[in-house]
């Protein structure tokens, strides 16, 4: 059973907006374009895991949860949980291209590209100890007794593994379903264990992960910010206001919701606060009115008086 599907990692949205914003000459602009793609084929992976782990929900008797957060009384963020009748199974996901050796001794995970540059990670062991340690004291802050045991996972076969013998079993995607059968009918000895209530308790306790604004997290100049209501569909800036809508001249599209997309971009990059005068600079808009009512509609709730007005604006993704 998919208890809690899959969903996008939070940063994702806030970091297109940020690439889109950012002139492509900022220095940060690589890194940050980088770090949207590895978030990106990080969830591209996650979500091919969730697809294929619901083929064995169909049979067996198991829940599968994405993304789980606990921040007491250890934080963590498990990418993906499955709950089998004997055990609770931390799945660390993989994305990554190129010719991988997880080493033992240092436990370091090394790839190497096609064109020879060579990068070295933290071994997924060491984040899957870091996980099984907090769920376990997780689980006896609760009283519960459970296994907990990890599994690292290559989710496509862009990748060649070397691997040296380590605590936890390293699989490609294809072989996740054929690995947990087997675990379930070779623990079949064991007593059970409450596998809906722990399922409940886990998706009771997760919390939202909330970045700050991600010229606080990236330290960027929110001057440097591009203003302005762009198009969704060509993503070309000076949107014309028509018919109580957004028209862009160059796709001759209508958008009546362009100018909340802006206000979630200064939300997710600069400030959940805004008020009527900032409103009117950053959407580049001439009629204070206008830009009042965007605001107000896109708010969830101010304080405040006339022109001493704060909103809120909705909640960052």
């Amino acid at each position: 059973m998919l208890l809690k599907p899959f969903e996008q990692a939070a940063m994702i949205t806030g970091l297109r907006a940020l690439v889109q914003r950012l002139d492509s000459s900022h220095p940060l602009h690589l890194k940050i374009s980088q770090d949207l793609q590895q978030l990106e084929a990080g969830d591209f992976g996650e979500q091919s895991i969730i697809r294929e782990l619901q083929k064995l929900s169909r049979n067996l008797e198991i829940y599968i949860l994405h993304n789980i957060t606990l921040f007491e009384p250890v934080p963590i963020q498990l990418d993906v949980v499955v709950i089998t009748p004997y055990a609770v199974v931390i799945i660390e996901s993989k994305n990554i291209r190129g010719n991988i050796e997880l080493k033992r001794s240092p436990r370091q995970m090394v790839r190497v590209l096609e064109n020879g540059d060579k990068h070295i990670f933290n071994h997924p062991e060491i984040q899957l100890d870091e996980y099984i340690f907090g769920l376990s004291e997780f689980f006896k802050q609760l009283n519960l007794q459970v296994d907990i045991f990890g599994i690292i996972v290559f989710p496509f076969n862009n990748a060649e593994v070397y691997y040296e013998e380590g605590k936890y079993p390293v699989l490609m995607r294809r072989e996740l379903t054929y690995f947990l059968r087997q675990h379930i009918s070779n623990s079949k000895s064991k007593s059970k264990i409450p596998t809906s209530k722990i399922a409940n308790l886990l998706r009771k306790h997760h919390r939202v992960f909330q970045t700050p604004p991600l010229c606080i997290h990236y330290n960027i100049d929110p001057k440097g910010i591009k203003k302005g209501i762009f198009c969704r569909h060509c993503y070309q800036f000076n949107l014309i206001r028509q018919k109580q809508s957004w028209f862009c001249p160059k796709c001759k599209i209508y958008d009546k919701t362009a100018a909340n997309q802006a206000l979630q971009d200064y939300c997710l990059l600069i400030d959940e606060k805004i008020n009527t005068q900032t409103a009117r600079y950053f959407l580049e808009l001439s009629n204070r009115h206008l830009a009042k009512r965007i605001v107000q509609e896109y708010s969830n709730k101010k304080e405040g008086h006339n022109n001493q007005t704060v909103y809120y604006l909705k909640d960052r993704q």
